[in-house]
């Protein structure tokens, strides 16, 4: 890509005006990341396949893949494994999110038996075991019987705070007892009308609250601590919630005995990707490519005040990426899978 010589870089911002970015022009670049170390996994003994990348926020970082999440420091070195295929203590039939909690826990939910498991982060030994009440809250309510997307944040006074999809968007968030019970919920005042379009992300520690954005939408939701909403706010992109669209399939492709129609509802394909994967510290919120599905939008990342939402700019990486993490010590944590899955290291100019 070719870069025009930046008259702004004693201050860390730049404009960046080739091709690929005539597209970008109300984007304010800073100065490219500095790569500072890769982490690739060669034989498949480091992430397998990996699917998640979150950080710790005692240092280092975390990747998950189905049944298994892994631990190493954020020089790479290895710390250990946890999980395996199952349906026992401590084993997973699909991971659909994790988090990392202040005081050293790892929370992981699993989708396809809904319950949330509890790792020391120090060690991987497991902690708790805690079942989402999928049965009369869902169930009855909702008339579905799994909990599809899934996702889980840190809670202060209990164990967690876990949205959990409906079939009437959107997902309310639900903050569980060490029981497993729903203490209280609440909903996010968005506009999407099918659960679908709700897709979200969703970080935070517990502590100043957290961030929820959504993988078809520009919108994001700042929380309190207590799971409440204090701000709205649209990203750089202007990415409404998509309509979904209904068609009819043919049974006798999939092998469904005693089905004579399959209608299939589905997010518009020509709806862009708003947010792959979203980030922060504790004062900033990174959102990567919240501008479309193509390889060079998963090239961006914007960054916004985590006060007030407020864009501050936006970084450039070489190559796409599919997840982000920002470490404790304000780098920059990347993961990608092209020929191996590699976890890379970044400096930020501020």
């Amino acid at each position: 890509m070719r870069h025009t010589i930046c008259a702004l870089a004693m201050c860390g911002l730049c404009i960046l005006p080739d091709a690929a970015s005539s597209q970008d022009d109300q984007r304010r670049w800073f100065l490219p990341p500095a790569l500072t170390a890769t982490f690739t996994d060669r034989t498949g003994d480091l992430y397998g396949d990996p699917w998640y990348l979150v950080a710790d926020p005692r240092g280092g970082f975390l990747v998950s893949e189905a049944t298994t999440v892994h631990a190493f420091w954020a020089d790479g070195e290895h710390r250990w494994s946890a999980g395996r295929e199952g349906e026992g203590p401590g084993e997973f039939l699909g991971i659909q999110d994790l988090d990392v909690t202040p005081d050293g826990q790892v929370l992981v939910v699993d989708q396809l038996q809904p319950r949330l498991t509890v790792f020391d982060a120090s060690s991987g030994a497991l902690t708790a075991t805690v079942p989402l009440p999928r049965g009369a809250l869902v169930r009855e309510q909702y008339e579905v019987d799994a909990l599809l997307g899934l996702q889980v944040l840190p809670a202060l006074g209990t164990t967690a705070r876990v949205a959990m999809d409906i079939p009437e968007g959107p997902q309310p968030w639900w903050t569980l007892s060490k029981q497993g019970d729903p203490v209280e919920g609440i909903k996010l005042p968005v506009s999407c009308t099918y659960r679908l379009t709700c897709e979200m992300r969703a970080v935070g520690d517990g502590n100043w609250g957290a961030v929820v954005a959504f993988r078809w939408s520009s919108t994001v939701a700042m929380l309190n601590p207590d799971g409440s909403v204090r701000a709205m706010f649209e990203g750089v992109d202007a990415i409404t919630f998509p309509e979904v669209v209904s068609y009819e399939m043919d049974p006798e492709g999939f092998d469904i005995e005693g089905i004579k129609a399959l209608r299939v509802t589905r997010v518009d394909p020509k709806a862009p990707e708003a947010t792959r994967s979203i980030a922060t510290d504790e004062s900033r919120l990174m959102v990567l490519a919240m501008t479309g599905g193509t390889e060079y939008r998963r090239r961006i990342i914007d960054v916004y005040a985590l006060e007030n939402g407020e864009y501050q700019g936006s970084y450039l990486l070489p190559e796409p990426v599919r997840n982000i993490a920002l470490l404790a010590d304000g780098r920059l944590a990347t993961l990608t899978s092209v020929l191996f899955p590699e976890v890379q290291i970044w400096e930020l100019p501020r």
